[in-house]
């Protein structure tokens, strides 16, 4: 049986995670661009959308197993609490997946998909993943 991530080994991998969305990310954004100037087709740019729409429900698998446990062990949260935060950070991805499936055309609508993306992930750090929130000697 494979032991559980402590608070900071689950932090560092999620930020590993974060980083590598946020590359395709801007993958996504500077292929857009090329596409609106005329100097690609979409085939690139269908394909870049796909890798970042399997990276972006590898890592909300991930952090969905995870996340509830970690806050859990927070105990000043309260199981309720953390049970409805969990609730609406999943239903988010859920949205955020069904917009990234109905892309990339035309790219503005692409372009307010990965916008409402970076916005997730800055508000992921911000409330759940920090060092304030998931400490290790904080975890029951």
């Amino acid at each position: 049986m494979t032991k559980p991530l402590t608070a900071s080994q689950a932090l560092a991998e999620l930020a590993d995670q974060h980083a590598a969305l946020r590359s395709m990310m801007e993958r996504c954004d500077d292929l857009a661009d090329e596409l609106d100037n005329g100097h690609i087709g979409s085939t690139q740019l269908l394909r870049e959308v796909a890798r970042l729409r399997i990276a972006f429900d590898e890592h909300n698998k991930f952090e969905e197993n995870l996340l509830h446990p970690l806050l859990l062990d927070v105990d000043w949260l309260g199981a309720v609490r953390v049970a409805r935060m969990v609730e609406e950070h999943i239903a988010e991805h859920r949205s955020m997946r069904r917009h990234l499936g109905s892309t990339p055309s035309p790219t503005s609508e692409l372009r307010a998909v990965i916008d409402s993306l970076r916005a997730h992930l800055d508000n992921e750090e911000r409330y759940f993943l920090s060092q304030r929130v998931l400490r290790d000697d904080l975890a029951g």
